[in-house]
């Protein structure tokens, strides 16, 4: 008797320990995608800082990336760039959010991206082609 309540312990436990490593291998794939929605999410947006949908990236990053104080660091800052009463040039936050969309990129296994990557990547919001000038013909 003894010896068949050892198995059925033995296999609850196994069991047990089974379903919590496979539990854990679920949520840090959860994890991951979260963090690589958040990261393209602010890399279609970038283009429109003043969008709501840019201010809505910017907020998931906030709140995906809270744990990582150099991230929070980085938003912190750029958010600061956004709202300044003296604007500090469109080039000087182009290059916030393409450090801070480098340095996400750098933590989340996007190996072998450059900065010069991202910043040559279109910005979903200017795609559209625009008029040429007079003369250009």
């Amino acid at each position: 008797m003894g010896n068949v309540i050892s198995e059925i312990i033995g296999s609850v436990v196994s069991g047990c320990i089974v379903g919590l490593f496979v539990w854990r291998l679920s949520q840090s794939a959860i994890e991951k995608k979260y963090k690589t929605d958040a990261i393209r999410d602010l890399m279609s947006c970038r283009g429109d800082v003043n969008s709501i949908d840019f201010r809505r990236a910017l907020n998931r990053i906030s709140i995906t990336f809270h744990y990582d104080e150099e991230i929070r660091i980085d938003v912190r800052r750029l958010y600061e760039l956004l709202n300044s009463e003296n604007t500090p040039g469109q080039k000087i936050i182009d290059r916030a959010i393409v450090g801070l969309i480098f340095k996400l990129c750098g933590k989340n296994g996007f190996d072998g991206l450059t900065e010069y990557d991202i910043d040559q990547s279109f910005a979903e919001t200017l795609q559209t082609p625009q008029e040429l000038g007079s003369g250009n013909n």
